[in-house]
């Protein structure tokens, strides 16, 4: 039988089954500001809090100090975690590297050895933090930025090797990755969706004038899922999750249950 952790996200452990399997490269993805940081800080944070498991927050993209001011508004305490050793913030930046990317763009060779030197620092960095505090759970946020001025074949050989040395780690690890708006679903799927045991795609719809946000389960490997797309909201608390009600044609069925 399968160890699954509790998500810490309300209302999803029940459409997956009770939580995510231990060890497990989740992906997140989405439009920008549909909630996917607040989702890994919440399973960062609340993992911490409640259920004793110390994380590691990577972030490729925003600093740490912002990070920390954007979730006050949740009434989470990352600065307590960090000074406990519960909980550790390591700024990364991809960009550093694109210096180094040769003009030369049909050198596929010099792609791929730029790609995996990129990934070879973020991971001894990542794991160096997870060894010294024994985190048990990663957020990568987001991986979109390793795409940088890199072409399709480095993209894909970085995003490999990342979830690989990823997976080495035995932390169950939630990454997030940008989507633009209105692209289809078949246009948006990438390398890393096929990578991932689970991939969650977040939505944002405008329905009568009001944004109506839903969440859906787009593969699971090792398990039955929730395969309905579900309402949630960004409340006081953080995320949660509507697992009885059902988006529909941007709407959602029986909304009052959810307002």
């Amino acid at each position: 039988m399968m160890d699954r952790i509790p998500t810490a996200i309300a209302g999803l452990d029940e459409l997956t089954g009770g939580g995510f399997v231990r060890g497990d490269v989740i992906l997140i993805t989405g439009s920008p500001g549909c909630g996917k940081t607040t989702f890994g800080l919440q399973f960062l944070y609340r993992g911490a809090v409640d259920y004793g498991e110390r994380g590691i927050f990577v972030t490729l993209e925003e600093s740490p100090a912002r990070v920390i001011r954007n979730v006050w508004q949740f009434g989470w305490g990352i600065e307590r975690l960090v000074k406990e050793n519960k909980m550790r913030i390591l700024r990364a930046d991809p960009v550093a590297y694109t210096h180094y990317i040769p003009n030369h763009r049909n050198n596929d060779t010099a792609h791929i050895d730029i790609g995996s030197a990129m990934v070879e620092t973020i991971s001894k960095q990542i794991e160096q933090q997870v060894k010294e505090i024994g985190a048990k759970r990663i957020f990568i946020d987001s991986i979109t930025s390793l795409k940088i001025a890199q072409n399709e074949l480095q993209v894909r050989f970085t995003i490999l090797e990342l979830i690989k040395n990823l997976e080495n780690l035995e932390c169950t690890t939630v990454i997030s990755s940008e989507i633009c708006p209105g692209t289809s679903l078949y246009e948006a799927f990438s390398v890393e969706e096929y990578l991932s045991e689970v991939v969650i795609r977040m939505h944002v719809f405008r329905s009568c004038g009001t944004r109506v946000r839903a969440v859906e389960i787009l593969k699971m490997r090792g398990g039955r899922h929730d395969e309905t797309m579900r309402p949630y909201a960004i409340g006081d608390s953080g995320l949660v999750i509507y697992p009885r009600e059902t988006v529909v044609d941007g709407g959602i069925a029986n909304m009052a249950a959810v307002l």
